[in-house]
């Protein structure tokens, strides 16, 4: 049940998302099997169409798969705040998820709650969610009716390890990522480059999901206005081996 101020939602509908990572901590490498639930609801609002509703939560729900299938599989969880720790997943080309402490269940669930929520923005509403680790017998369920989380506000408050790109938390930003981009230090004597510049071949995968979708969408209304064309297609022959 999802309850949001006054309301009682009766019907919603569930993500579930199985996948595999390491948490480390103390210098200890776990693998982990995770499963991840959310349950989600689509947003209607005044002025609205129920197809264009629809539409928009179905757009939401790819984006938040999307990021999903791009963070989660074979991530490293690792306490910034914890310096050996850091050390040891910087060796690693694996993804990083950056946690502001011990990266137990409990926080976890937080993060992945307040980052799915931000990338959910209006077309969605993010309910209770439950994660699973298979390190341990517990499962832990979260929600957040007001929205506040007991997570850091700025990037400053958790990473003191460097200077960050971002103000604002991986978890509060609409973006594809789950860590932070960090300035190299400085050398003394050499010109202090700017961020613009030291991070313009970062491309954030968002923007690669919006492109396509955009592509999509188009495709989709030039088929609904168009006839349908006959493609001509090579007939595909089996090679003997």
């Amino acid at each position: 049940m999802i309850k949001r101020g006054r309301h009682i939602i009766k019907s919603h509908m569930t993500l579930s998302y199985d996948f595999t990572g390491i948490r480390i901590q103390e210098g200890c490498l776990t693998p982990v099997d995770w499963t991840l639930t959310a349950d989600l609801v689509a947003t209607g609002k005044n002025g609205k169409t129920r197809e264009e509703i629809e539409d928009e939560a179905g757009f939401t729900y790819q984006k938040i798969y999307f990021w999903l299938d791009t963070n989660l599989p074979n991530v490293l969880m690792v306490n910034v705040g914890a310096e050996d720790d850091l050390y040891i997943a910087n060796l690693s080309s694996n993804v990083m998820m950056y946690c502001p402490g011990n990266p137990g269940d409990d926080t976890i669930i937080q993060l992945l709650h307040s980052k799915i929520t931000t990338l959910a923005g209006p077309g969605l509403t993010v309910g209770e969610m439950k994660l699973k680790g298979s390190d341990t017998s517990l499962e832990y369920t979260f929600d957040c009716n007001d929205y506040k989380y007991d997570l850091p506000a700025a990037t400053v408050e958790y990473y003191t390890e460097g200077t960050t790109r971002d103000k604002t938390p991986w978890w509060a930003r609409d973006d594809g990522f789950c860590f932070e981009f960090v300035r190299p230090p400085e050398v003394e004597g050499t010109p202090k480059v700017s961020d613009e510049e030291l991070f313009k071949d970062i491309t954030d995968p968002m923007d690669d999901f919006r492109k396509v979708m955009t592509e999509l969408t188009d495709i989709h209304i030039g088929i609904a206005k168009e006839p349908a064309r006959i493609v001509q297609v090579e007939r595909w022959k089996p090679k003997k081996v």
